[in-house]
């Protein structure tokens, strides 16, 4: 892999792991207690739910590391062998925890009696989204399993081409 797509994509990660940071630290928390402000009856709901986005930032911070390592050895040209898989394995984990995080949050909305200043429609959307989002999550790490077994058959077959040559 060229070296300059390698450190641009690295840069666009590095990127998006401080984008992440300053919505833990300043967006998150801020515009949720700005809600709050407004409408006063969302202030039980404000930990769960901030804890709940500042956890989802998390993970894909963590996947965003994972993926920084794996670009690295591919800029080595060392993907394709075992010690990229924990990597693999950080991106999956990573993946899966975002949509634990989600369907936790799905199951939240479903319980809560959560107040609207509304007629309702926007618990409806964040219901929705939630189950949308929970629904795409599980299909994104299956399909990331499925690369990192590809992996582990990659793996497997260079190791063994390495060992006719």
């Amino acid at each position: 892999m060229p070296r300059v797509l390698v450190a641009t994509l690295q840069a666009i990660v590095a990127c998006a792991f401080l984008v992440g940071l300053y919505a833990q630290i300043i967006v998150i928390p801020t515009s949720a207690a700005d809600q709050v402000e407004q409408f006063p009856p969302l202030a039980p709901h404000q930990v769960p739910l901030v804890t709940a986005a500042i956890l989802f930032v998390v993970c894909g911070q963590v996947a965003l590391i994972g993926l920084a390592m794996l670009l690295r050895r591919a800029g080595r040209g060392a993907v394709f062998e075992r010690a990229a898989l924990p990597w693999a394995n950080v991106v999956v984990g990573a993946a899966a925890g975002a949509t634990v995080v989600t369907a936790g949050v799905f199951v939240y909305v479903t319980l809560a009696d959560i107040p609207s200043p509304t007629d309702g429609m926007d618990v409806i959307g964040i219901w929705l989204g939630t189950a949308a989002a929970a629904a795409v999550g599980t299909a994104a790490v299956l399909l990331l399993l499925a690369g990192r077994h590809l992996l582990v058959k990659a793996i497997g077959l260079r190791t063994e081409l390495d060992g006719v040559v």
